[in-house]
């Protein structure tokens, strides 16, 4: 007799078709997941309700990346990006929470800001300082209300920028490979001592996927790397990486994040989940992939791509040079 089969598990992944949300997808159907993408580049926009609900109603979880994760669009169009980041996140929320779907909601260590404690744990107060990582901030709290007052199952997750193999040409690591593999001018704000601690998009997929692999986990989990690294050093290493390219420092942007460095010790302890690229192999595994995709297809990544804010996933632009 042939035992019948269990039907895979539905994940929805909003922003599906992004640079995180693919990985993801992949990831999630590697491990037996039936991982479905919602995305604006398929004609489905999460500020859509009755769309939203449909795409959930055979689900176990969705994780929400979806969102206009560019600082500079936020601050061209905030009034967007609040009806992208805060209605868009509400939406979807609310209809986990009819549908008795489990979300994975993904925020942004942007949303710490400029703080006096590191590695910042997820229990320090927010002080966002970009309207980016404010809508953020209150979409944050557009869940926690939902899971306060109709219990909704929720896990809020914030991580820094991402990198890697299909990156978002709006962030520091994209910016200057593009420049430097054309030999031009990599631009760093003020004296460039500003850090970040960006993540390989291969470790935050692991984080994502043990998340959803633990249904009983809740709260806030950080996602994060022990490397600290400034906007100079970033720029210096991508330019001998590419071997071209000339450093400047522009003006400081205003306002703007000194330092990031989250602790992510809650996730290894919850999850097990420890991260394994290091910056200099991220960084080394990215610049193959533009050699071999990017420069051959010659695409522009400085300029804003056309706003497509329900596509974009959450890759945390606060990462900026």
């Amino acid at each position: 007799m042939v035992m019948a089969q269990p039907t895979p598990q539905r994940i929805v992944v909003t922003g599906g078709q992004g640079f995180v949300g693919k990985h993801l997808v992949q990831a999630l159907r590697t491990r037996g997941f039936d991982a479905t993408s919602f995305d604006l580049r398929a004609g489905q926009d999460i500020r859509d309700t009755a769309t939203v609900e449909q795409a959930l109603s055979a689900a176990s979880a969705v994780v929400h990346l979806a969102a206009w994760a560019d600082l500079y669009e936020a601050r061209r169009d905030p009034v967007e990006a609040v009806r992208v980041n805060v209605l868009g996140t509400a939406v979807v929320a609310d209809a986990a929470r009819r549908q008795g779907v489990r979300l994975i909601h993904a925020s942004t260590a942007c949303v710490y800001g400029n703080q006096a404690r590191f590695p910042t744990p997820e229990d320090t107060v927010p002080n966002p300082t970009e309207i980016y990582a404010q809508t953020k901030l209150a979409a944050e709290q557009v869940v926690r209300g939902l899971v306060a007052s109709h219990g909704l199952e929720a896990v809020i997750v914030r991580f820094p920028g991402v990198y890697g193999a299909g990156l978002r040409g709006a962030l520091a690591v994209a910016r200057f490979f593009e420049r430097a593999s054309a030999d031009g001018v990599l631009e760093v704000h003020g004296d460039g001592a500003q850090t970040r601690s960006p993540i390989h998009v291969e470790d935050l997929v692991r984080g994502l996927v043990a998340i959803v692999e633990r249904p009983e986990v809740r709260d806030t989990l950080n996602l994060g790397t022990p490397e600290e690294i400034s906007a100079l050093e970033l720029a210096e290493r991508i330019q001998a990486l590419v071997g071209r390219g000339r450093i400047v420092h522009g003006p400081q942007r205003s306002p703007h994040t000194e330092r990031e460095l989250i602790d992510w010790s809650r996730a290894h302890a919850v999850l097990g989940w420890t991260p394994r690229v290091s910056l200099e192999e991220g960084l080394r595994r990215t610049w193959a992939w533009w050699r071999e995709t990017q420069m051959t297809q010659m695409k522009p990544m400085t300029q804003p791509t056309p706003a497509t804010p329900s596509a974009r996933t959450a890759t945390s632009p606060c990462t900026t040079p």
